[in-house]
């Protein structure tokens, strides 16, 4: 990571980095949450690759400091797809698998063993969630999350994989993992084609195997 953005005080996602201009929102996470000072660095990004530092002026306000930086886009797309389950929160799944790198996270719609539906809540603050996450990580490519997804749907792309205990091990090949519910996917649900791989040797909360795949991925392909 570019030591700006990794040591910048804080990182905001605007949708326009030509020039700069706080929502009221920014300015109390900057100015009332942060507590930002006079001089401190600040990067803004599109979401879209491009970034740049800015810096805060007085007690209220920030300037663009240094030239658009542009970022390659991912070479490999990093996917993964989970099941929401009861006494489960889908949004802290969300939040994280977008702090530790999915490009693509899929939320799907029940399944014959996962009947918790995909909650109002999550569709209303999606947006909110993702960009959240990306300021907390310094992302500067805001990943792509779609809510209510066919589970077929998924299983018919290339590359994908569903986690399982029993499975094979991870390999390059694989750059999407579909998580199902602790009891797993009925049998008549994943064709016999669909990869299944391991993720670990333990049996782990639907919830933590999302996050352990999306981590999995991203760090076997930054060794590639």
């Amino acid at each position: 990571m570019n030591p700006l953005l990794r040591n910048s005080a804080a990182h905001l996602v605007l949708n326009n980095i030509d020039s700069i201009s706080l929502s009221d929102t920014d300015s109390h996470h900057l100015f009332r949450v942060l507590r930002l000072r006079d001089g401190q660095s600040v990067t803004a990004t599109d979401g879209a690759g491009r970034w740049r530092e800015c810096r805060v002026v007085g007690r209220d306000g920030i300037e663009i400091v240094g030239s658009v930086v542009v970022e390659n886009s991912p070479s490999i797309t990093i996917g993964v797809a989970f099941v929401p389950v009861k006494a489960e929160k889908p949004e802290t799944t969300v939040r994280q698998l977008v702090e530790v790198g999915a490009d693509v996270i899929d939320v799907l719609l029940p399944t014959k063993r996962a009947v918790a539906g995909t909650r109002d809540r999550l569709n209303d603050r999606i947006h909110t969630i993702v960009r959240e996450a990306c300021m907390q990580s310094r992302r500067v490519f805001v990943p792509q999350v779609n809510v209510g997804v066919n589970l077929a749907e998924v299983l018919a792309q290339a590359g994908v994989a569903v986690a399982d205990p029993e499975g094979g091990l991870l390999s390059a090949e694989h750059q999407y993992i579909v998580v199902g519910p602790e009891g797993g996917f009925d049998a008549s649900e994943v064709p016999e084609t669909v990869a299944k791989v391991s993720i670990g040797p333990v049996v782990m909360r639907a919830e933590t195997a999302a996050l352990v795949a999306g981590a999995r991925l991203v760090a076997l392909h930054e060794r590639q």
